[in-house]
């Protein structure tokens, strides 16, 4: 008797609840009207909350119709690439950037794990303002975590990474990102800029793999950048990277004995770029040097090795042929053309083109057509692609 009374009562009072509940959910405004109620019955001088950070990103969409020559064309809609960035002040001298990387998984052995699009972490640093001055004095700061590394952000000033990576990530001479520390240096005047790094070598989208680390640095000279003329926009920036890798018989194979010496991994070059209303191109010549090893497993003791030395040079130009000094006009034509040599003892060498036009939506917002064909020449292995692209790249 006693537990019906109490179920009676549990009852009755969960009734009431949902009556209680559904009487103002049936009157419920539409949602215009809600926000407006809302909004006049807000005080006139309230002001939104704001974020304790900064949100912004890209999106980098596209469709493509091509593939290898001789076989029939794929095409497929694609989302290459998201970037998030979230920016906040940590500290009076202090700020700290994430950017998330939403990419499509497309290792075949890992399928079993995940087949779509997933995500990464691309930077995430801490910068420390070491010294800081006007807009047009010296400043010096630095970062420590997962930071750009030595000058492929330089370039992507100038080429836009929407329609493809530049030349020197594609070639594999490093990641566009890094774990590591920098110190970046803004000269007075306008003069230029100054960039260096040590980083564990190994790119943002794989763990420390070994004990050697990779030194960088750039120097950006701006020798025009006060003045008017034609030469305004125009930066030289020579850059190095010096720095090894653990040998391929680190921890010994067969007769071969662990090798604990690093593998020599040099790359050096220098990026000329140019940029006003009308143009923006720039010029990559790159060289690098690695060190290959061999060695039969079965009675050599010691791995042998010879000098692997490559190079490359990637020429791009944006033009706005409709432009004027004054102003800027939404249309505009692409040309790249890359050359890439992987070793200079052989003639074979890697030749890609890519063409096209955009036109900008806003000034956010852009829309490309182009074609890219990669070939391979002088006895290099590999087939060759062409592929017709529809890019749309959209920041915010």
């Amino acid at each position: 008797m006693l537990v019906q009374r109490y179920v009676n009562r549990r009852s009755a009072a969960l009734i009431a609840a949902l009556a209680a509940w559904k009487a103002p959910a049936s009157a419920q405004q539409p949602m215009d009207q809600a926000d407006s109620a809302a909004s006049a019955a807000r005080p006139q001088n309230a002001q939104p909350a704001s974020l304790p950070f900064a949100l912004s990103g890209v999106l980098y969409l596209n469709y493509q119709y091509g593939g290898p020559g001789g076989s029939r064309s794929d095409n497929r809609f694609d989302l290459e690439r998201a970037y998030l960035n979230v920016r906040a002040a940590s500290g009076n001298r202090d700020s700290v950037r994430v950017t998330l990387d939403v990419y499509q998984q497309r290792d075949g052995t890992r399928d079993q794990y995940y087949r779509g699009w997933t995500m990464r972490v691309k930077y995430a640093y801490l910068q420390h303002d070491l010294l800081r001055g006007p807009s047009e004095g010296l400043r010096i700061w630095g970062r420590i975590g997962l930071i750009q590394t030595v000058m492929i952000e330089k370039e992507e000033q100038f080429w836009n990474r929407g329609l493809s990576q530049v030349a020197v990530e594609q070639a594999g001479y490093f990641n566009s990102a890094d774990a590591g520390a920098s110190v970046g240096v803004t000269l007075p005047n306008r003069a230029g800029e100054g960039y260096l790094t040590v980083t564990n070598g190994a790119g943002y989208a794989s763990r420390e793999t070994d004990r050697f680390k990779d030194f960088q640095a750039r120097l950006t000279l701006t020798p025009w950048a006060r003045g008017n003329g034609v030469l305004k926009g125009l930066q030289l920036s020579p850059w190095v990277s010096v720095g090894a890798r653990a040998s391929d018989f680190a921890a010994g194979r067969g007769t071969v004995r662990p090798v604990a010496d690093g593998r020599t991994k040099n790359r050096y070059g220098v990026l000329v770029s140019y940029r006003d209303r009308r143009l923006s191109a720039g010029a990559n010549l790159a060289r690098k040097l690695d060190v290959a090893e061999s060695a039969d497993t079965t009675r050599d003791v010691v791995p042998a090795t010879r000098d692997v030395t490559g190079g490359l040079v990637s020429l791009f130009a944006f033009v706005r042929p409709l432009a004027s000094p004054s102003r800027e006009h939404p249309w505009s034509v692409l040309a790249r053309v890359d050359d890439v040599q992987p070793d200079r003892t052989s003639e074979g060498r890697q030749r890609r083109y890519i063409a096209g036009t955009t036109w900008d939506l806003s000034a956010r917002t852009s829309v490309t057509f182009d074609v890219q064909s990669l070939s391979a020449r002088n006895g290099l292995a590999g087939g060759s692609t062409r592929t017709f692209f529809l890019h749309i790249i959209a920041n915010f």
